[in-house]
């Protein structure tokens, strides 16, 4: 079977800005088609997102975020290339790179590039007759993630309600996918309903958490563990903190707007152990800022032994910026987002580097989603272990959460339990 036809167009993302889809036909009539998300607080070091701004191509209406060069780069330099081959996708991913050989895909665009690594991926596992996630993972039990998952958000997802980015939730005592999600599912209810009980106006944010506003992170987190002990959760579900700091990092200080106070990187060093210390904190992601190495590495030596760091602007799904936080320490967790790299199988390299040294993984969306449920399958079958998709609002959020309580009811799975007490 091989690849008759590939078609680049511009679609819509979950928040009506173009982001690009490519449809592949295959030899056998059949159609496969892959969306990519777009993220709103992105690092500096992630692969190369081409958008038409400052082009003839931009649309006007769009603001210049339109995709119809990373659309034209995919009919007209990468369809050619590739029509005629079989699905081999490590080989596909490699002639994607021979089209644009620059480390960030900064000449034809990662969001041609994944769109058309990940339609070539699902085509590969129609081809193979299995699921994406099988298509990975062919032999023994699946391994279903534990969800990660916003209550609350802030930061550049809620129009600065919040400094930081997102509180969070992981079920970690759940016994199943199923459980997990449905606590999940409460808590965020119960806390939409506390707010509005308390006469607090909210927002939808991009991923679906609410945005409610706090004078502090000490008083999110209040709200958020009030919600758990009032559905008898306590010490089932505990909390994680999305602080995003590069975005209010100016000038080598921390600049938290809400709370009006500024911290040089020592302080915010203290500030951050404070939290960890005194809350439930399972996992603390993007403690501080993109390239405050120093900071990363004193905070790890300093945390309690069992608290997940998460790296998400720091790697930014490279290899080479894993290897230099493995080398010094700098965290033990990385997010695992492909659009952040720009083809399936050297982010599932990453991901796997990180597992061979111990690293956690915690495969992501973005803020700007589309429909498309591919993530689940990729989380499952690489076997991440964690997922974070969001909140459990928006059909872009649900159709992952959806797809993942399809995988756990119709295959043979096993759930992750990397919080277990």
């Amino acid at each position: 079977m091989n690849i008759k036809r590939i078609l680049g167009y511009q679609v819509l993302d979950s928040r009506g800005r173009p982001t690009v889809a490519v449809t592949l036909t295959l030899s056998d009539g059949s159609t496969h088609t892959a969306r990519v998300p777009s993220g709103a607080s992105t690092g500096a070091h992630e692969a190369h997102e081409l958008r038409d701004a400052g082009t003839p191509k931009a649309e006007e209406f769009f603001a210049g975020k339109s995709v119809y060069t990373a659309v034209a780069n995919i009919n007209s330099k990468i369809a050619p290339k590739l029509l005629g081959h079989s699905l081999n996708l490590a080989a596909i991913d490699g002639l994607l790179v021979e089209v644009d050989p620059t480390p960030g895909h900064q000449v034809i665009g990662a969001n041609a590039t994944l769109a058309t690594s990940l339609a070539v991926a699902k085509a590969a596992a129609h081809a193979s007759g299995k699921s994406l996630a099988r298509y990975f993972q062919p032999e023994g039990k699946l391994l279903i993630p534990m969800p990660m998952v916003n209550i609350l958000s802030g930061g550049a997802h809620a129009n600065r309600s919040l400094d930081i980015q997102d509180v969070l939730v992981i079920p970690h005592a759940a016994d199943n996918f199923a459980e997990a999600l449905s606590w999940i599912v409460a808590i965020r209810e119960r806390a939409a309903s506390d707010g509005k009980s308390h006469g607090v106006t909210h927002l939808v944010a991009d991923e679906g958490g609410l945005g409610l506003s706090f004078a502090s992170t000490d008083d999110a987190c209040e709200f958020v563990l009030a919600q758990i002990e009032l559905l008898g959760l306590s010490g089932k579900v505990s909390l994680a903190l999305d602080i995003a700091s590069t975005q209010f990092f100016t000038d080598n200080k921390y600049s938290l707007t809400t709370s009006g106070t500024t911290y040089s990187s020592d302080a915010f060093i203290d500030e951050m152990l404070n939290l960890v210390n005194t809350y439930p904190i399972t996992s603390i992601e993007d403690p501080f800022a993109e390239d405050d190495w120093a900071a990363w590495n004193a905070f790890s030596a300093q945390a309690p032994a069992k608290l997940q760091i998460l790296g998400d602007d720091l790697f930014t799904t490279n290899l080479h910026r894993l290897e230099k936080g493995i080398a010094e320490s700098s965290a033990n967790a990385i997010l695992i987002k492909a659009n952040q790299n720009g083809l399936v199988t050297s982010t599932q390299r990453v991901l796997a580097h990180a597992h061979a040294n111990d690293f956690a993984t915690v495969v992501s969306a973005r803020s700007g989603e589309t429909e498309d449920s591919w993530l689940a399958d990729l989380a499952t079958g690489w076997r991440a272990g964690q997922i974070k998709v969001g909140s459990t609002h928006g059909a872009e959020r649900t159709a992952k959460w959806n797809r993942l309580l399809e995988l756990e009811a119709t295959e043979e799975t096993e759930f992750a339990k990397p919080f277990s007490q």
